[in-house]
Parts: C-alpha cells; structure tokens; sequence
C-alpha cells in the first residue's frame, strides 16, 4: 500500500496578513484586495455596515453571472445559445424519485440562510427545478453529453460511471472559481467594525482563499483529466466503484473531495500538509432505473488514497454500505438533497447528528475532521441492501 507523503509533512499555512491601521493612501492595502488602502481600509470603522442579505444577494448573483459551459470542446462555434442551470443530480431521475409535491430539502439551502438562522445550517425545502443546479454548461452540450445518464434505461457501467463523475467535477471547479470569484465581496463586510475586528474577519478570508485557490489548482487538474478522457474516448485510466442498492434510498447528491480517512478510520493524505498532488473522489448518490446507486470515480494510480478509500467501502458488511453512502454524503457534500417526509421523521438525535457531520471541517463552527469522520456508526440514516456492484480497477 502507497502512503501519501503529505501524512509525514509538515503543516504549512500561508503567511499571515501584515495588518496596518495606517499605510500611505496610495499603497496596496494589507487585506490583500488589490485596491489602493484609501480606496479600502481607511477609516474603514467608520463606513456604512450592509446587511449581510446584502452580501449574501451580491455572492448569489456573481455565482449566477460567472456561468460558463464546462464540455471539453467548449468554444464559440460548438456551444448553444445560452448557459443553462444544469443539473448535477439528473431531474428526472435522481431528484425526482425523492421529492414529494415538486420539492426537495436541500443542505445548500441552509448554508444559503446561515445568517437569518443565526449561525445555524437548517436545510429546508426547495422546488426540484432549482434543485442541484449550476450554470456550468450551455444547453447544447449539456443535453448532448448526458443524454446516456438521462434517458431510457442506463446501467451501471464505466461510460456511465463516467459521465457521472465528470459532472461531480465541473461542479466542483464551478463552485471553487464562483467562491474566489465573491471574495472580493466579502471583504467588504467587516465595514463598520473596530480595527482589531477587521483583522480577525480578513485574516480569515486569507486563509479561506489560500485553500480555494489550492483546491480550485486541484481540481481543475483533475477536469484536464477527465476532458483529455472524454475527448480520446479512452476510459482506460479512468477508475470507478458503483454499488446498486435495492431500493431508493432519502438522499441524492454530487459532489467531488479528497480523502482524507477511509471508512475503518485509516488516515489517506493530510490536506493541508506539503505541496505535493493530492487525490480526489467524485461522488454520486443518485438512482437509476428505480434504485439508488453510489458511484466513486477517480483518475490517480492504482494504489493512491482514491483506491484505498473505495477499497474500504468495498470491505464494509453489505448490511453497513447503505448508511455508509448516506454518511459519506453528510460529511464531505454540501450539494445534496433529501426526502422531505424522511427528513422530518427522522429523530431529532439523527437530523442533529446529520447536521453535525455536515458541518464538519467547514470552519462554520464545526469540528475538524477526525479520523471517525466516516467510520463512527453511532446513528444509522438508512438501509438498503446492495444487489449488485460493478467496478473497473
């Protein structure tokens, strides 16, 4: 077995900001927004304070407005007219099977409402047209390329494994670039504040756009992968794990992350630790053909963290991989969604277990990640038993 050498490297933080209550007006302000410091941080006490709606608003439309089509032949002459809110959990397929009256309960909703909830992440209803949507390819293309995960019968297999995983990807470089994209938004909101409340509120935002920055750096190097794939039609070292379950399970979602433990607790790679690659899964719960199915997909070598994270699923009881997908998707996925009549029977035990996991390592006053991340069985979500299992590594 392969360890990644970011587990014996050192913790290596970017450096911290110089903060300064005065510099000269036509310098480079210390906050690191590009802007002259007169045109910034001076006096910056005294400016008027927005309401965070406000702020929240103008990160949605900067999110909306950076949509751009994510197809590997991408261009003027092949694209259609417009950039569309693409689905990353098929409608019809996936989203649909598990709402009830045309809604789902989405987990990007409650992080969307964290500041009228006063910190809190509750998720809460929304229309499935809205539902896992980003304007991350135009309508051509995304018609085009998905239509054997959307229409008749797919199955399982590494075509569709793989169109799987690809979306979970361009969802991924989609969200990192729109986030880099509204710092310069949230720079604005310590106006108003004491200078020491400032610099607590800015050095935050450094570090929090150090780690977009790396993981943007990250995965764009894995969707150079998957385009180089898609545009050979070469699936040869493109690698995935899918499980059938035998029912639908309350949860759908997609997403792609790096491993940091495996399903027994095993550390796989330290994120924040040393400058070498990391390795990442695409995740997929969603269903076809009427049952659920779980997809991990991955491009590095055969022995890397990607492996041995899915090696891990694989050597769970059968009895254990249903609750296993659905906690995988609390920890490590912010887009997914539930069934609503589920959401609300489960136990307040359980919906407060759920929320704890989802707010792991988001530094929204959660816990870091621990090596139980995974692997703690304490509240079971969901059974289903697998009846199949298909793979090609």
């Amino acid at each position: 077995m392969t360890v990644h050498p970011s587990l014996s490297a050192r913790f290596n933080p970017p450096s911290p900001l110089q903060a300064s209550r005065k510099m000269p007006p036509n310098e480079r302000c210390w906050c690191g927004s590009g802007k002259k410091w007169k045109k910034c941080h001076k006096d910056r006490e005294n400016q008027t304070k927005l309401p965070i709606g406000a702020y929240l608003a103008a990160m949605k439309a900067e999110m909306i407005a950076a949509g751009y089509c994510s197809h590997p032949l991408a261009s003027a002459a092949t694209c259609g007219d417009r950039i569309i809110r693409a689905h990353t959990v098929q409608k019809k397929g996936g989203i649909a099977a598990i709402a009830e009256d045309g809604h789902v309960i989405s987990v990007k909703c409650g992080y969307e409402d964290i500041a009228k909830n006063d910190g809190e992440i509750i998720p809460r209803k929304l229309g499935v047209k809205d539902a896992s949507t980003f304007n991350g390819f135009c309508s051509t293309h995304d018609d085009e390329m998905f239509k054997p995960i959307e229409v008749g019968k797919p199955i399982l297999a590494t075509d569709t494994a793989f169109l799987l995983s690809f979306r979970a990807i361009a969802y991924e470089v989609f969200s990192k670039q729109s986030a880099i994209s509204s710092l310069y938004i949230q720079r604005d909101i310590d106006k108003g504040t004491p200078f020491e409340i400032q610099c607590v509120i800015q050095e935050h935002l450094h570090i929090y756009g150090a780690g977009l920055q790396r993981g943007l750096k990250d995965v764009t190097g894995w969707k150079a992968e998957y385009d180089v794939a898609f545009k050979s039609k070469n699936y040869d070292w493109f690698k995935f794990y899918g499980i059938v379950f035998s029912d639908i399970l309350p949860v759908v979602g997609c997403g792609a992350f790096h491993p940091e433990f495996d399903f027994h607790g095993n550390p796989l790679q330290r994120i924040s630790r040393g400058s070498g690659p990391f390795q990442h899964v695409a995740f997929n719960l969603t269903v076809l053909n009427g049952v659920s199915v779980m997809v991990f997909g991955w491009t590095q070598d055969i022995d890397g963290p990607a492996t041995q994270f899915a090696n891990s699923y694989r050597s769970l009881p059968d009895d254990q991989k249903a609750d296993a997908a659905v906690r995988l998707a609390f920890e490590h996925i912010e887009n997914i969604y539930f069934k609503p009549s589920w959401w609300n029977a489960i136990s307040d035990d359980m919906r407060e277990e759920a929320i704890r996991r989802i707010r792991t390592g988001t530094g929204l006053g959660g816990v870091e990640r621990d090596r139980s991340c995974i692997s703690n069985t304490s509240v079971k979500f969901a059974s289903s038993a697998p009846i199949d299992e298909k793979c090609n590594y």
